[in-house]
């Protein structure tokens, strides 16, 4: 026959629990408490509520919204650049030196203090504090020929720092807080440039983009700014991203890059639109002003890309370089024919695409084992073909003959 059940309860400093054992003298499993820390209590009892449970700890939890009233809330933008930017927004701005991308960010940073439209596009008038790591003497001649071009009477809510803050520690990241709230009715920070203020972080480091990101979102972005980093390309400066990990570029609402050209043409292109669609490029031209020069807006002309050429492309060309120059011989009459239409673009030379083959067979790099040597440098010459075809840079002129008629490859 069984025991009669008994409750125990246990007391302790900060709180008082029960345990129902399922026979006398015996603990529920995984409590283990010492004899003397519990004392008998009659199971009648049992019911009668515990002493103090509303004032218990309580466990941490974590904001959260339904479903249902998330679909009853209509979304409506807080832009404060219409179409580019919007209130809270991460966003990063990044292009190779020298690029101009400067003077976007003081031109866009100018247009926003001054509620002013940004090239046509709407803005939301609110303080800007400009974060910056390097070149005050060069943000001074830039910024007073904005002020010249854009015409405002008024000293404007533009804020600079005079040192550059260090992102990755939390404790600069709490002093810029601190600013923001001293000045008053700061609504971006521009941080210029992202290397000079991430302090002593590696941007290479997905945990160190970490910290610099908790930090932002702490203290920054917490409190209403939008924050816009202003960064450097990555090494291949045409692979349209910025320097670093990938998780800086993941982290982003918004992402825009600036290009000069060789005639000097800035242009600025979304590559990065998060919840809306991506605006289209915007090009702009340098004006002198003053000591410095501006931003004008002039029309956008879009560009094919250039594929770059590949290792074995380019050691081709070399090749046919060297061939042309041992082997070339005038164009025959049924190559000249084929210029009718374009006659300055007769070669001076050619040579046939077996002489071209020889020499490249030999100087292009190939991984495969000796037995599929053969068939590997005849798939890679074939690719180097096609890169070539493909690559208006190289400005070389392929013919092959087939049984009636040569044909023009390039």
């Amino acid at each position: 026959m069984h025991a009669k059940p008994a409750c125990f309860s246990l007391a302790t400093a900060e709180l008082r629990a029960e345990f129902l054992t399922r026979e006398t003298g015996t603990l529920h499993k995984g409590i283990e408490i010492e004899a003397g820390e519990f004392q008998a209590v009659p199971v009648d009892n049992f019911s009668q509520p515990i002493d103090n449970f509303n004032n218990a700890p309580q466990l941490p939890t974590i904001p959260t919204i339904s479903l249902a009233d998330m679909m009853q809330r209509e979304y409506v933008a807080n832009w404060l650049v219409e179409g580019l930017i919007e209130q809270s927004d991460l966003g990063l701005i990044f292009g190779t030196s020298g690029s101009g991308k400067s003077f976007f960010v003081l031109d866009l940073a100018y247009c926003i203090a001054a509620g002013i439209p940004y090239h046509g596009r709407a803005t939301r008038k609110t303080g800007v504090l400009y974060v910056c790591g390097e070149g005050h003497s060069g943000l001074q001649k830039r910024l007073r020929a904005i002020h010249i071009e854009k015409g405002c009477a008024e000293l404007l809510h533009i804020h600079i720092t005079t040192v550059p803050a260090a992102f990755i520690e939390e404790s600069s990241a709490i002093a810029i807080q601190n600013t923001i709230k001293a000045i008053g009715n700061i609504g971006v920070v521009f941080v210029d440039t992202f290397h000079r203020n991430l302090g002593k972080g590696d941007e290479n480091s997905a945990r160190d983009i970490a910290m610099f990101l908790q930090n932002i979102d702490l203290y920054l972005r917490s409190i209403g700014v939008a924050v816009i980093p202003v960064h450097h390309s990555g090494n291949d400066s045409t692979s349209g991203r910025s320097r670093g990990s990938s998780s800086i570029r993941a982290a982003m609402d918004v992402e825009f890059e600036v290009i000069k050209s060789a005639d000097e043409i800035v242009t600025m292109t979304n590559t990065k639109m998060k919840n809306f669609e991506p605006p289209m490029p915007m090009a702009f031209k340098f004006t002198p002003i003053a000591e410095s020069v501006v931003l004008e807006l002039t029309e956008f002309v879009a560009k094919p890309k250039v594929k770059p050429l590949s290792n074995n492309a380019l050691i081709a060309l070399r090749c046919l370089d060297k061939v042309i120059e041992q082997y070339g011989i005038t164009p025959p009459q049924i190559i000249i024919d084929l210029f009718k239409d374009s006659p300055q673009n007769i070669p001076t030379k050619v040579v046939t695409i077996e002489q071209w083959r020889m020499l490249a067979y030999q100087s292009i790099t190939v991984d495969s084992e000796p037995e599929k040597k053969q068939n590997a440098l005849r798939l890679a010459f074939y690719r180097v073909r096609k890169d070539l075809d493909i690559s208006k840079k190289s400005a070389v002129l392929v013919i092959t003959f087939g049984e009636l008629k040569p044909k023009k490859m390039l």
